[in-house]
């Protein structure tokens, strides 16, 4: 038995072999390659119940070489797969389950039984290139592959690199991973062959899933401040993941707005644990999300002028008192990114570099010195107080906003909202549902009163506006005004749920 640890990355470049190869002698680090053609055929009952154990089960051929190898339950965090692996040499084609060890089965397992039931579910066919390389003392592989796995007529493209650890210490994967990033097209891995493979078996379109993204930590107040942190930031981590690959798979601006959403996540993360994190590394990760934010700038207008311009929307049959501001917010629509240009920076250095960065740090935390008493109970009062204060201070005593108090309120009120997703979890749900959903109602009036406000701004540019458009517009902001005031009304008047 052998425990794999593997990173995973999804790639989007074709002329992989010579470049990775290039790079390594770029970079003067010693290694052997090797390349062959590997066919897998993967086995469970129609039940799936090794599957339901966690379990993969195949058969791999190679040259005259025959191989069956059992994984068993791991851990995938960020790309990084961490999980125990059996491998038996065989002469046949059908895997003798007998000759795996016996402790390796979960207590409800018949291992008789579900040597009967095993059927071949699907293949897997690509031809590796590997490098063996060395870092540092250590040795990794690392393996490309190219193909296809196959499975009820339907076919999905293989074209990945695995860095595992054939020896010494883990950290050198992470070295050979940025040289990675900073030179290839990609994005991790979250799933594995095996699991793309189990999906294109059950007629599901494999990394096209509408997998709802929940950004509550998963937190319990007996947890110290500092394994809160990690714990948030991999579940950060995973959701940033989550949503870049739905976004890759189908890039609409929902998607790319969860992209965001998710690196606002982190970020504000880390800034309610500064006082956790060493100045030096708070620094790094704070220039790689500004950078990657950053990136995202033109997501905002380009919600607001989508929302605008739809034929289905609500405000186009209005936007036709103006033929020019139809044609303007079509000039700008132009002006966005493309769909290819939006996926190539999602696989960019910026990108990875900073899921790289936070695999690493949740693996390996470094935490500054605190006050042990404190608890996580009244490290997040506080820091939710403080947030809570923020939008007071901005508002003052009133209990009616002008649209511009609004917006200048958006972004301490989506601060506060990440905040509540931060800690959350340590509270009754019900009080926070309905502390969060009044606020919600002022967000979501906000995000609308700023596609209205750019709306103005457009007609603000226009000679010769159209005065009917002109009192549309302003009786929807009037209305509008009306009804987030009655939202913000509530919200004030609804007992924060840490106090």
């Amino acid at each position: 038995m052998s425990t794999e640890i593997e990173l995973k990355y999804l790639v989007s470049d074709d002329n992989v072999v010579s470049q990775f190869t290039q790079l390594l002698n770029q970079h003067q680090l010693t290694f052997t390659q090797a390349s062959r053609q590997l066919s897998n055929t993967y086995f469970d009952t129609n039940a799936r119940t090794l599957r339901e154990f966690d379990f993969g089960l195949r058969v791999r051929k190679a040259d005259d070489y025959t191989e069956q190898t059992i994984k068993t339950a791991g851990i995938v965090v960020g790309g990084l797969h961490q999980r125990p692996e059996y491998n038996v040499a065989i002469e046949q084609n059908i895997p003798d389950l007998a000759l795996f060890p016996s402790d390796i089965w979960p207590a409800a397992a018949h291992v008789t039984e579900l040597q009967n039931q095993l059927v071949a579910i699907f293949t897997t066919n690509f031809h590796r290139t590997s490098w063996q390389v060395e870092v540092s003392g250590s040795v990794i592989e690392v393996a490309y592959d190219r193909g296809e796995i196959s499975a009820q007529g339907q076919i999905l493209p293989i074209n990945e690199v695995e860095l595992e650890l054939v020896s010494g210490e883990r950290d050198a994967i992470f070295v050979l991973a940025e040289l990675l990033c900073q030179s290839f097209q990609l994005t991790p891995g979250r799933l594995s062959k095996a699991a793309r493979g189990y999906m294109l078996w059950q007629e599901k379109a494999a990394l096209k899933s509408e997998e709802t993204i929940s950004f509550q930590v998963p937190l319990n107040p007996e947890l110290s401040v500092e394994k809160a942190m990690v714990i948030g930031l991999e579940h950060g981590l995973n959701c940033l993941q989550k949503a870049i690959a739905q976004s890759l798979a189908a890039t609409e601006l929902a998607h790319v707005k969860q992209v965001f959403e998710a690196l606002s996540f982190i970020q504000q993360g880390l800034h309610l644990h500064q006082n956790l994190i060493e100045s030096a590394k708070f620094e790094q990760f704070d220039t790689l999300l500004k950078h990657a934010i950053d990136s995202l700038s033109w997501l905002e207008t380009a919600i607001h002028i989508n929302d605008l311009t739809l034929k289905s929307g609500n405000y186009r049959k209005k936007l036709e008192y103006s033929n020019q501001l139809v044609s303007t917010l079509k000039i700008e629509r132009s002006q966005f990114p493309s769909e290819e240009a939006i996926q190539q920076e999602l696989m960019s250095a910026t990108f990875n570099l900073l899921q790289l960065h936070l695999l690493k740090y949740v693996l390996e935390p470094v935490v500054k010195p605190v006050d042990k008493t404190r608890s996580l109970s009244e490290h997040a009062k506080t820091k939710l107080s403080t947030n809570l204060t923020a939008i007071k201070d901005v508002c003052g005593n009133k209990l009616q906003l002008t649209a511009q108090e609004y917006l200048v309120i958006q972004k301490h009120l989506f601060s506060s909202l990440h905040t509540g997703s931060w800690f959350g979890a340590l509270y009754e749900q019900a009080s926070r549902t309905e502390y969060r959903r009044t606020w919600l109602d002022v967000f979501n009036g906000i995000e609308e009163l700023a596609t209205l406000n750019l709306l103005q701004q457009q007609l603000n540019g226009i000679e010769q506006s159209s005065q009917k458009l002109n009192r549309w517009l302003n009786t929807k902001v009037d209305n509008l005004l009306q009804v987030i005031n009655q939202s913000y009304q509530a919200a004030v008047k609804v007992e924060p749920y840490w106090l």
